[in-house]
This record gives C-alpha cells, sequence and structure tokens, in this order.
C-alpha cells in the first residue's frame, strides 16, 4: 500500500508540475495579433504580384523604416522583390500621388502595399474625402500620413494594411490587425510585420 500511495503522489505532482510550467509559458507568452479581412478584390486568374513597394505611415520616421524593412525582408524570397519606400521616396521626403507614380514608372512596381495605423487619416481635413475603409491611395492626397504619429503601448492598437494594383490603380486587398499589450513600440512592429506578412502569403497575394 505504502508504495502505491508513493507512486500515486509522484504521478499527481508531475502532472502539477507539467500544468504549472504551462501556466507560466502561456502568462509569459506575447500576446498575438488578431487578423480581420476588410477587402479581398483580386481575379480568380491572379497569379501574384511580384515587384511590390511597401510604404508605412505608422508613428516616426524610425518606426516607419523598421516596419518597412521586415516587411520587405518577409517577402524578399523567390521571385518577389519588395522594396522599402524609404529607399525610393526618400527618409523625410512627403508622400504625395505624383510621388508615389513617379516612383512606381521608375521601377516598374506591379504593387503597392500601404500600413497606417487605423485612424491614422482625418475626414476633417478634406470635405468629401474618403476615408476609413474607403480610403484611396491613389485617388487623392493624405497629408495628415506625412506627420509623425507616436506609436503608443496601449492596451490595444489596430493597423490598416491595403494592397494596390498599379495596373488599375485599384486596393484589392486589406486587412484591420489588432495587436494587444505591448511592451515597446519595436515589440509592436515586429510582431505586426509578422503578421502581416503571413497574411499576404497565406492569401497568396504575391508569387508563391
Amino acid at each position: 500500500m505504502i508504495s502505491e500511495k508513493r507512486r500515486f503522489t509522484r504521478h499527481h505532482l508531475t502532472l502539477l508540475l507539467a500544468a504549472a510550467l504551462f501556466l507560466a509559458a502561456c502568462a509569459s507568452a506575447p500576446s498575438q495579433s488578431t487578423i480581420i479581412r476588410t477587402l479581398f478584390d483580386l481575379p480568380d486568374d491572379h497569379t501574384g504580384f511580384g515587384n511590390i513597394l511597401i510604404i508605412s505611415v505608422a508613428g516616426d520616421y524610425e518606426s516607419r523604416a523598421l516596419m518597412e524593412t521586415r516587411l520587405a525582408a518577409a517577402f524578399y524570397e523567390n521571385q518577389v522583390q519588395a522594396t522599402a519606400s524609404f529607399t525610393v521616396l526618400g527618409r523625410q521626403t512627403p508622400l504625395t500621388r505624383s510621388r508615389l507614380e513617379t516612383a512606381i514608372l521608375s521601377r516598374s512596381y506591379d504593387s503597392v502595399l500601404l500600413v497606417r495605423q487605423k485612424g491614422q487619416e482625418r475626414a476633417d481635413l478634406v470635405a468629401n474625402r474618403p476615408v476609413g475603409q474607403a480610403f484611396d491611395l491613389f485617388g487623392y492626397d493624405y497629408a495628415e500620413l506625412n506627420y509623425a504619429e507616436s506609436i503608443q503601448q496601449a492596451p490595444a492598437i489596430t493597423f490598416v494594411s491595403e494592397i494596390y494594383s498599379t495596373v488599375n490603380n485599384k486596393k484589392v486587398w486589406s486587412v484591420d490587425s489588432l495587436s494587444f499589450d505591448k511592451e515597446t513600440a519595436t515589440d509592436l512592429i515586429e510582431e505586426q510585420a509578422a503578421t502581416i506578412a503571413a497574411q499576404i502569403r497565406k492569401d497568396r497575394i504575391l508569387l508563391p
């Protein structure tokens, strides 16, 4: 009887230890982003974009450059050419439609990925200009996107990612990505870049 009790006790101690380790791991693991797709408007015969320009207007210049660099690194493989916009448009150069169109013509980009904080554009600045999900990168200038907006380590923050086809300047894909309880802006950007890139791959937007 004594040996059986010892075996029983050791068995349960093992289970309790395993449970404690699991709970500790869950508590220390970083929160994951949540993706909500808001648009998917690609033709059935879409084979994938292969030359994409990446523009981030989230936060100050350092955070913008980090986001663009991380996304470009995630896509720059196989047949995909991915370019961070600051290497083409300049580090502090304002984003305008004319500058964007010049860059597209000079580098033959077939698509543009724009990442911004949700609500970063302002409906009160220009009458009847679309914002929110109706945001149109090629239809209007959004001067407010050129002003630095610090990324706050808020309990929750949402980014909007949109892909435009340069054949017709049409928005063909977009998602909202939510992050929770990140300790630093760098942690937030790293997670967002990985999440956005993974969803684009999953949706087969780019060349395989």
